[in-house]
C-alpha cells in the first residue's frame, strides 16, 4: 500500500510540475511545434497496430472516446475545476487493451500540455496494471519509448537488482535504454551514487542522453552539494556535458547563491570559470538583478570575469546596452574581446540587416565587429 501511495504521489508531482511549467511558459528543452491535424475525428487504426492487441480493431470513434467522458471530452472541458479528477478516474477506470487503445488516441491530439498529461497518465497506469502488456506495446510500437521507462520504474520498486539484470537482456537499444533510466530512477532514490558508478560499467547509448547525466540532475534537486562533490570527480564528459555542469545548472534553479559558493571552492581555474559561467547565466536568466548584484561585489580577476561574460551573454537579447556594458567591464583583454564577440553574434544571429549598426550604436567597438572570429566548432 504505501509502495502504490508513493508511487501515486510521484505521478502528481510530475503532472504537476508540467502544468506549471506550461502555465509559467518555461520548459527545460523547447516543445516540439504543434502537429497539423487533419481532420477532428482519429484516423483508422493501421494494422500493424493491431496485431499485438486484437481488440483494437473497432470503430475509429470509440476508439477516441473508448465511452463517454473519454480522453478528449474531459481534455477540452478546460473550465472545469474537476478537471484532472475527472482524468484520472477515466485513466483508472480503463483496462489494459483499453489502456493501448487510448494511448494510440493521443495520437490524435495537438502537441501540448494535454497531450502530455494524458500520455504520462496513461503511461503510468498501464505500467502499474499490466507491465508485461505495456512492455509488449512499446516493443511493438515506435514512439512509446517512454512506457518501457515507466514499467521498468515500476519493477525497480519492487526490486532494483531483478530490474536492472532483467534491461540488460533487451536486445533493442532504445528500448534497454529507456529500461536502464527507469529502473537507476528508482535507484537514485536511495542510492544515487551508486546509481551513477552502476551507470558508468554500462555502454554508451548514441543519440541518448548520458544516464549518468539524468541520475545527476535527479540528485542534484535533492542533495546538491553531495552531486556536486562526486560530479566534480567525474570525467566521463567535458564542457557542457560535463556531470558537474549538469549539477551546477540544476542547483542554480533551485539556489544560484548556493551553487556559486560551491562553483568558488573549485580548485582547478579553468573549471571554476566554467562552472561560474554556468550558474550566472542560469541565475541572470531568473532575476538578472540580484545575480548582476553579486557579481558586483566581486573582485578583479578570472571569477569575476567569467561571471560577467556569463552575465552578459544571457542578457545581451534582452538588454544590449546592459550586456555590451558588463562585457567592457572584463579586465582580461583576451576575455573581454571573446565576450563582446559573443554579444555580438547573438545579435547578429539575430538581425543580420540591421545587427552591426545596432552593436556598433551600443557601444561594440568597429574593430571587433570587423575581426569578428567564428564560434568554436564552426
Amino acid at each position: 500500500m504505501a509502495e502504490k501511495d508513493n508511487h501515486l504521489i510521484k505521478i502528481v508531482i510530475a503532472v504537476s510540475a508540467l502544468l506549471v511549467g506550461v502555465a509559467l511558459g518555461h520548459w527545460g528543452l523547447p516543445s516540439p511545434a504543434p502537429a497539423p491535424v487533419a481532420q477532428a475525428v482519429p484516423r483508422n487504426i493501421p494494422a500493424e497496430e493491431t496485431t499485438t492487441f486484437p481488440s483494437l480493431v473497432r470503430d475509429t470513434a470509440d476508439a477516441h472516446h473508448l465511452r463517454p467522458g473519454g480522453l478528449d471530452r474531459i481534455l477540452k472541458n478546460r473550465r472545469s475545476p474537476n478537471r484532472f479528477r475527472a482524468l484520472t478516474d477515466y485513466v483508472n477506470r480503463l483496462s489494459s487493451a483499453d489502456l493501448a487503445a487510448a494511448l494510440l488516441a493521443t495520437r490524435q491530439l495537438p502537441y501540448g500540455a494535454d497531450r502530455d498529461l494524458a500520455t504520462r497518465l496513461l503511461v503510468s497506469r498501464w505500467a502499474e496494471l499490466d507491465p508485461e502488456a505495456a512492455l509488449a506495446f512499446a516493443a511493438a510500437h515506435k514512439g512509446f519509448d517512454d512506457l518501457t521507462g515507466a514499467v521498468f520504474e515500476h519493477l525497480a520498486t519492487g526490486d532494483v537488482a531483478s530490474a536492472l539484470a532483467r534491461a540488460r537482456e533487451i536486445s533493442d537499444p532504445s528500448q534497454r535504454y529507456q529500461a536502464y533510466r527507469g529502473a537507476l530512477s528508482v535507484m537514485a532514490e536511495s542510492d544515487p551514487a551508486g546509481a551513477v558508478r552502476f551507470a558508468s560499467t554500462l555502454e554508451n547509448f548514441r543519440h541518448n542522453e548520458p544516464l549518468s547525466q539524468t541520475i545527476y540532475r535527479q540528485w542534484s534537486s535533492t542533495d546538491p552539494l553531495s552531486a556536486a562533490s562526486l560530479a566534480a570527480q567525474d570525467t566521463s564528459n567535458s564542457g557542457w556535458r560535463s556531470p558537474l555542469g549538469q549539477v551546477v545548472r540544476t542547483w542554480a534553479g533551485q539556489d544560484p547563491q548556493g551553487a556559486l559558493n560551491f562553483a568558488t571552492t573549485i580548485s582547478d581555474p579553468a573549471t571554476q570559470d566554467r562552472t561560474v559561467g554556468d550558474v550566472v547565466r542560469r541565475w541572470s536568466d531568473q532575476d538578472p538583478a540580484a545575480a548582476g548584484s553579486w557579481i558586483n561585489g566581486l573582485p578583479a580577476g578570472s571569477v569575476r570575469d567569467s561571471a560577467a561574460a556569463a552575465y552578459a551573454s544571457s542578457v545581451s537579447s534582452t538588454d544590449l546596452s546592459a550586456a555590451v556594458g558588463w562585457a567592457q567591464s572584463i579586465t582580461d583583454q583576451n576575455a573581454r574581446t571573446a565576450a563582446l564577440q559573443q554579444v555580438s553574434r547573438r545579435v547578429l544571429r539575430r538581425d543580420p540587416t540591421n545587427g552591426a549598426a545596432t552593436l556598433v550604436s551600443a557601444g561594440v567597438p568597429a574593430t571587433i565587429l570587423q575581426n569578428l572570429t567564428p564560434e568554436p566548432g564552426h
